[in-house]
């Protein structure tokens, strides 16, 4: 697009007339400043994306039909749209923002050796903007319809230099507790039913996100997962991170085969969305209903146990409590100390020498056994 095409669909887009060109004496050269500070890589993309957006209507629309959204929805999520490499680099650089700036946000990739071949996965896709530690937004994208191909053409992408360490959405704050999910359109789904939902990404909170939190304030929270192995995995790994730093975490969990927040949302599920949210689990009580089916297998996992026991020595007190009285509850519940000495003991009595058996208990404990000899005057 010329210059003049480019200042006329931008004040389309924002609904205001064209300055008249008789006043090009009146504009400050390019050697001159214009009052107005350059737009940063994480601006400029978003005014790309939603210039492309107004003029790429149908795109939208189609992701509305297939989502079912109203327009005021749609309105309230302000989405954009990605639709060539080659004119969002156009509108990037008419803002004043190089290839090589573009490439360093993630927004496109080339290798140094051929600059020409660019590529970023976003092309035809439905554009959200994540938050960044470094004041910028990274672009996601989402095929307007269709699940996709997950190795060619996932659903979704993200741009590589994303990071996730805030959440998303996570500055939308609503009255309630915050609850992570894992997809972005399952976050607004929450948001839309009047919960503080925010995606996290992936499968579990990672230690970045959980510092974060804690310093914006979060002492409660809570997570969605799946009913499936990833996500008891998911939901332990997030509870060792976000109990370290003084987070209590609930659990939230969806049934095997179960739909997401955002298909609950869409097919007009909200009250059953909310029964879920509202029966969510204490991390404590999680951690010991999870133990108990683990040794109510055939055949125990013995590593899976000792797993959910460490994790349990960090919760916060709250989800502490909640530990003992259920695993003492479900039968489950270990004295440290003489289960320690137990072994310490058999050990011992099997032969092996005490210098021997007390690091073999250390590593398999935690705890150190110190003997010391003191006389005894009579």
């Amino acid at each position: 697009m010329s210059q003049k095409d480019i200042l006329r669909a931008l004040c389309e887009a924002v609904g205001v007339e064209p300055p008249d060109s008789r006043q090009n004496e009146q504009r400050p050269t390019s050697n001159q400043p214009s009052g107005r500070p350059p737009l940063t890589t994480g601006k400029a993309i978003v005014h790309a994306t939603q210039l492309l957006a107004s003029r790429n209507k149908p795109i939208l629309d189609a992701f509305q039909k297939a989502r079912g959204y109203s327009d005021a929805v749609m309105v309230e999520m302000k989405l954009g749209v990605f639709t060539t490499n080659d004119e969002v680099l156009s509108l990037l650089h008419s803002f004043g923002v190089s290839k090589e700036e573009a490439r360093a946000c993630g927004i496109v990739c080339f290798n140094d050796a051929t600059p020409d071949e660019i590529w970023s996965g976003m092309e035809g896709r439905v554009i959200g903007y994540w938050p960044h530690p470094d004041g910028e937004v990274r672009i996601w994208g989402r095929l307007p319809v269709g699940a996709g191909v997950p190795r060619s053409n996932p659903k979704y992408r993200f741009s590589p230099m994303s990071s996730k360490d805030i959440p998303y959405l996570f500055k939308k704050r609503q009255k309630t507790i915050l609850i992570c999910v894992e997809g972005t359109l399952d976050a607004w789904a929450l948001q839309l039913i009047g919960f503080w939902g925010a995606a996290i990404g992936q499968s579990s909170i990672n230690s970045a996100q959980a510092l974060y939190l804690s310093s914006q304030g979060v002492t409660e929270a809570a997570q969605m997962v799946d009913g499936d192995h990833a996500g008891y995995q998911g939901a332990l790994s997030s509870i060792r991170e976000t109990e370290a730093v003084g987070i209590t975490l609930s659990i939230i969990t969806l049934g095997q085969g179960m739909d997401d927040a955002d298909a609950m949302r869409t097919s007009g599920r909200e009250d059953e969305l909310r029964q879920l949210i509202e029966s969510r689990v204490n991390a404590g009580e999680y951690l010991a209903r999870y133990c108990a089916s683990l040794m109510e297998q055939r055949v125990p996992d013995l590593r899976a146990i000792a797993r959910v026991r460490s994790i349990a020595k960090g919760l916060t007190p709250v989800s502490a409590r909640r530990w003992l009285d259920f695993s003492s509850s479900l039968g489950i519940a270990v004295d440290e100390e003489t289960e320690a000495v137990r072994i310490l003991g058999s050990l011992v009595s099997a032969g092996m020498p005490v210098a021997q058996a007390i690091p073999l208990v250390q590593r398999r404990t935690g705890l150190l056994f110190t003997i010391t000899k003191d006389a005894i005057h009579g």
